[in-house]
Parts: C-alpha cells; structure tokens; sequence
C-alpha cells in the first residue's frame, strides 16, 4: 500500500451503477500529474460533505490498482459542538485594571510621537511582510489555482507563518 497526494478536480458526485448507488471523486495525482478515480459506497456523507474542486486529498494505492480515500479527522469534526469543559480565556491586555487617563495633547496613532528609529524598524516590519506575502502568494499560484481561492490560500499560509513564529 502506497500513500499518495492528490488534489480534487471538482466536487464528489453521486451516481447510480449496476452495483447500486456509488460516490465518486475525480482526483489528479500531485507527483504525476495523473488522473485518478476513487470509487466509494453511495452512503459516503464525507466526501459529500468535504470533498471540493482543488480540496488536498491523502490517497492510498493498493497492489491491485484501486485508490482509497484517507478521511481527515479535522475535517470530520468540523460543524460539531464544543466540548462541554470550559475553555480558558487569556485578557489580551490591561491586566490590573487601571484606567488609563488620556490628555488631549497626546494621541496615539499620531505619528510624529514615534522617534526614528521606531519608524525604520516598522517600516522594515512592513516590508518583511509584504515580502512574505508575496512568496505565499507565488506558492498559492504553484497549486493551480485562480482568482479568490488563490488570494484565500496566500492569506491563509500569510496568517499560518505569523501566528506559528510568532511574527
């Protein structure tokens, strides 16, 4: 058995065989480059549910030649209720609740309160990122797709690497 990865050329569909109700996911193999077909039963509410145009999927290729679906748990779980345990909220600031007293002659987004050199370190911020942008963007438009999706992907990559190095 073989693990493959693959990328999903448009929504699972239904349809009716000799053999009864059956779902079917058209796949491209990403090594390849390869059209496949994954054959499920037609009780499938999984693919239904997850499988879209340019969805990643994880494959297996048996020694006879059929192609199996790898079901992702995080997908699965989507749409289902919260655990009952209470989760625990962080204060994102203000932490001894003291009220700030604001004076008229100092306002925060004004910029002529930054020095030079707090100006140079948010430019470069400002650069670093557009620079990272832009490569997540180049590696959204290496996976085939267009328009909105590829604009989503970049964003969601973009937001993945700040939040994971905590940029």
């Amino acid at each position: 058995m073989k693990l493959i990865e693959a990328m999903a050329t448009d929504r699972a569909r239904r349809v009716n065989t000799k053999y009864g109700e059956r779902t079917v996911i058209d796949a491209i193999r990403r090594d390849n480059g390869e059209k496949v077909t994954v054959w499920r039963g037609g009780d499938d509410d999984y693919s239904q549910k997850h499988i879209i145009k340019n969805a990643r999927l994880t494959l297996t290729l048996d020694n006879k030649g059929k192609y199996s679906l790898i079901e992702d748990p995080n997908l699965a779980n989507l749409g289902q209720p919260l655990p009952d345990s209470p989760v625990p909220v962080r204060p994102l600031h203000n932490t001894n609740h003291v009220i700030a007293q604001n004076s008229e002659k100092h306002n925060e987004n004004d910029q002529s309160t930054l020095n030079p050199n707090q100006k140079r370190k948010i430019a470069q911020y400002i650069q670093d990122m557009a620079k990272l942008y832009g490569f997540c963007l180049t590696q959204a438009e290496s996976l085939g797709v267009e328009g909105e999706d590829r604009r989503a992907i970049a964003t969601t990559l973009f937001i993945s690497a700040q939040k994971k190095f905590s940029l």
